[in-house]
């Protein structure tokens, strides 16, 4: 029981600190049940590539801010996102600094439905995964 009446406290705490502002009126609760938003893809790929990012230290990962990412709410109601990172722990210039992060992630707060995810190079891999995150998978 606690963790259902969590979730929802959750997701609008999670959704708050990532607009790194506080709401002026009431936030109407979302629930587990409620469809992701694009902000909610950009927080879930974030956790869910971090190891990817960088599996020696999570930390040192700088993200680009929510509204410089890439987001795409596909016709089948996934949204691609497409995040840009640097990693600190790598000298500038050296391979792997510089990474573009990229989720496709659908369903609902409570049960996000992963469709794919990955981290690629910033520099040689945007375009490509623009259009990963833009088609639909084919049955």
């Amino acid at each position: 029981m606690k963790r259902t009446v969590m979730l929802p406290m959750l997701a609008v705490l999670a959704s708050l600190a990532l607009t790194g502002c506080a709401p002026s009126a009431p936030v109407a609760a979302r629930g587990a049940d409620t469809p992701l938003e694009p902000i909610d893809a950009y927080a879930l790929c974030k956790a869910q590539t971090l190891s990817l990012a960088n599996p020696a230290s999570p930390s040192g990962i700088s993200w680009a801010p929510f509204e410089s990412a890439v987001s795409l709410v596909r016709d089948d109601g996934a949204i691609g996102i497409y995040i840009e990172a640097t990693n600190e722990n790598r000298a500038e210039g050296s391979d792997g600094r510089d990474i573009g992060l990229f989720c496709r992630v659908g369903g609902t707060i409570g049960e996000p439905d992963w469709l794919g995810f990955g981290v690629g190079s910033r520099e040689t891999d945007r375009d490509y995964i623009l259009d990963i995150l833009s088609r639909t998978d084919q049955a």
